[in-house]
């Protein structure tokens, strides 16, 4: 049933793609829209081989991807250090909460130049600000699920002799796994859009600084494959942490 229901999901995903191209062809066929805002696909298919051929693409996608990869890191991390220390606790549960939610809301863009105050223009700001993007969804749902597990699971595991760590590590973070997994893939959605965005704002090297040469040049096709490339490296993640999901749910 679950390998059904995923079919039926990547169906109607690819259904929606195909909808996206067939419209995308037909405003550029028809020239209801600027080539200079959006340029026929094929041309930018055309972009790929010579950008992977060029020595600037993959220095650019190995920067960026060393930044998400550190972003993603320090928003799991701190986002579970935080999530397990309150979650624990329901009155500090109740309290951290809405807080965290709330500050989903908030537009993170803001602090930016406050990593850059603090790290300057390199790596480091990027992945000092993709973990702070990334850390609040992390944070709220492993508080989120640690709060939620229902008390006759501990109160099962206590009478059958289970001291505190073994609570913690057999019986809450197993029953908040789900929840936690959510969070992250989240979170890894927000470290990709918060180092591309920090790229694109400051920085001399990575995708988000090749897009931004892009557009300020005019290049619309090689603009619409570095965001495809963008695209990719989101699947990508995204891929990895479902199938974290699936072996958690088969287990």
């Amino acid at each position: 049933m679950a390998r059904r229901e995923r079919l039926r999901v990547a169906a109607i995903q690819l259904g929606l793609a195909a909808v996206v191209l067939v419209v995308w062809v037909y405003q550029t066929r028809t020239g209801r829209v600027s080539p200079i805002l959006l340029p026929q696909p094929e041309k930018v298919l055309a972009e790929f081989p010579d950008m992977l051929r060029d020595s600037t693409f993959w220095a650019g996608l190995r920067v960026t991807a060393v930044e998400l990869g550190g972003a993603f890191v320090l928003a799991t991390a701190s986002g579970l250090l935080v999530g397990v220390l309150v979650g624990r606790w329901a009155a500090a549960a109740r309290i951290t909460s809405p807080l965290l939610v709330w500050a989903q809301t908030v537009p993170i863009i803001l602090f930016y130049p406050i990593c850059i105050l603090l790290f300057g223009i390199g790596p480091m700001s990027k992945v000092a600000f993709g973990g702070f993007y990334g850390f609040f969804p992390v944070a709220a749902n492993t508080v989120l699920a640690l709060s939620t597990v229902p008390a006759r699971y501990l109160t099962a595991a206590a009478a059958l002799g289970a001291d505190r760590r073994q609570i913690v590590t057999r019986v809450l973070i197993p029953a908040a796994r789900p929840l936690v997994l959510s969070g992250v893939r989240l979170g890894a959605a927000l470290c990709l859009i918060g180092v591309i965005a920090g790229e694109l704002l400051g920085s001399t090297e990575g995708l988000g600084y090749n897009i931004a040469s892009s557009a300020g040049g005019f290049r619309t096709a090689e603009l619409y494959a570095y965001i495809t490339v963008a695209l990719i490296l989101v699947a990508i993640f995204n891929f990895a942490i479902t199938r974290a999901e699936d072996r958690d749910a088969s287990g």
